[in-house]
């Protein structure tokens, strides 16, 4: 272990060690003063152009569990020069956090859905949200399956940087030793659910608008709603870059939209790429585990049963 992976993982520790009441809480307002420079500047950029129409327009908010097609979406609308774009992923209070360093990840959690200090986060609670101000709201939705194994490959380090090192190194550890402890941690405290959770923990309650009320075109795969003075659109991520280009375009009245695939580096990383095979096979174990996700309301709402059937396919199918 680096110095530097020694320190962060002391005080990972140290932080858990503390009493819940010392522990970060979630707060009404970023720390300015308890920030580095960048978030700073930038967070006050956003909540200028928020709060001057004639210099940021109408906003344009990408707001999205993590992994789930997000950055593409958030970079066609600013490539395409609709207004303030910016992008989110947590908006309830309870997952918001006043100081970067304080970030709480899903290594730490316990099954809690992640907390983190992120500059769009408190731009569009702030400056959106709690202001009322007029924006657009585009939705992301992804299998949630795909997300969880997005999710696990991406932070396996730092849930068990052991299990990482031996999965790109394999030396003497036997795959199904492997495919062993990753089913544990997958199947332990692991938000595996974080999709279906983040439409009911953090969405509904953020936006005060619940997407399971709402009747969504599951045969188009995106349908739009209005909610006091947002737009908001509720897209799949499993539609094709062509098929979001032409929903995004027609939500914004906007044809030059286009999506095009973004943080592939992400996923295609040596170390990324022997986890993320290891953990499919450990998902695969779990036939019954995956049905019951995929038969949640949130899974029934977004994606007809062919789809959910196809997608169970997917993931209980070995290599």
């Amino acid at each position: 272990m680096s110095q530097r992976d020694f320190r962060r993982s002391s005080r990972r520790g140290c932080r858990e060690r503390l009493p819940a009441i010392l522990r970060p809480v979630a707060v009404d307002a970023p720390s300015i003063l308890g920030n580095n420079a960048s978030f700073t500047l930038r967070y006050a950029v956003k909540r200028l152009r928020f709060a001057l129409p004639a210099v940021g327009g109408r906003p344009a908010v990408t707001y999205a569990a993590f992994r789930s097609s997000s950055t593409a979406i958030h970079h066609a609308i600013r490539a395409a020069g609709l207004g303030v774009s910016v992008k989110a992923h947590m908006l309830a209070r309870e997952h918001m956090l006043g100081r970067v360093s304080e970030r709480v990840s899903f290594a730490s959690e316990g099954g809690r859905l992640p907390r983190s200090c992120h500059v769009g986060d408190w731009a569009v609670r702030l400056g959106i949200i709690e202001a009322r101000r007029a924006a657009d709201f585009v939705i992301p939705i992804r299998d949630p399956w795909a997300v969880a194994h997005s999710c696990f490959v991406l932070t396996a380090a730092d849930i068990d940087s052991a299990f990482a090192q031996d999965a790109v190194s394999r030396g003497d550890t036997p795959r199904e030793e492997l495919v062993d402890r990753a089913e544990a941690l997958l199947f332990g405290a692991f938000p595996r659910d974080f999709m279906c959770r983040w439409i009911r923990e953090d969405a509904a309650p953020a936006l005060g608008w619940n997407p399971l009320a709402h009747a969504f075109d599951r045969e188009r795969g995106c349908s739009e709603h209005e909610h006091g003075p947002w737009r908001i659109q509720l897209i799949r991520a499993d539609l094709s870059d062509a098929e979001k280009s032409v929903a995004l375009g027609r939500f914004f009245k906007r044809p030059t939209v286009q999506v095009t695939r973004k943080n592939g580096a992400l996923t295609r990383s040596n170390t990324s790429e022997a986890v993320a095979d290891i953990a499919r096979e450990a998902i695969a174990r779990r036939p019954d585990a995956v049905r019951a996700l995929l038969d949640e309301d949130v899974s029934r709402h977004f994606w007809t049963p062919s789809d959910l059937d196809r997608m169970y396919r997917k993931w209980t199918t070995r290599a």
